[in-house]
C-alpha cells in the first residue's frame, strides 16, 4: 500500500469560523480571600456578556462567570485574530497559610 492510497483529499465547501481580535480576560476582583478559588479565564468575544456566557457554558465546575461582583471583565484588542468562544482557563493556588506551632506535651 503505497500513501498515495492511505489518504485521500476530502472534497466540499470550506467552513467558515466566527474570529475575533478582542480577548476578555475574566477574573477574581480582588481584595475578598473566599474568591482565591476563583479561576482565570481568556475568552475570544466580540462582547463582554458573551465571553461571560461562553465562560459559564464552558467551565466544567460550573462556577457563576455572570457575577460582575465576583469577576471582574475588561477587554484587549489583539492584531492575532482568535476563533470567537475559545476559552483557556487559567488557577493560581491559593497562598499556604502559616501552621502554627504546636508544642510537644511531655
Amino acid at each position: 500500500m503505497s500513501d498515495e492510497d492511505e489518504f485521500q483529499e476530502v472534497t466540499g465547501a470550506a467552513r467558515s469560523v466566527a474570529e475575533t481580535n478582542r480577548l476578555f480576560p475574566l477574573s477574581p476582583v480582588t481584595g475578598d480571600p473566599a474568591q482565591t478559588s476563583i479561576p482565570s479565564a481568556i475568552i475570544a468575544a466580540e462582547t463582554e456578556d458573551d465571553a461571560r456566557a461562553i465562560a459559564a457554558k464552558a467551565d466544567p465546575m460550573g462556577r457563576d462567570w455572570n457575577d460582575r461582583h465576583l469577576v471582574d471583565a475588561n477587554y484587549q484588542d489583539t492584531p492575532e485574530r482568535h476563533v470567537t468562544g475559545d476559552v483557556i482557563f487559567r488557577s493560581i493556588p491559593s497562598p499556604v497559610s502559616p501552621k502554627s506551632k504546636k508544642t510537644k506535651k511531655v
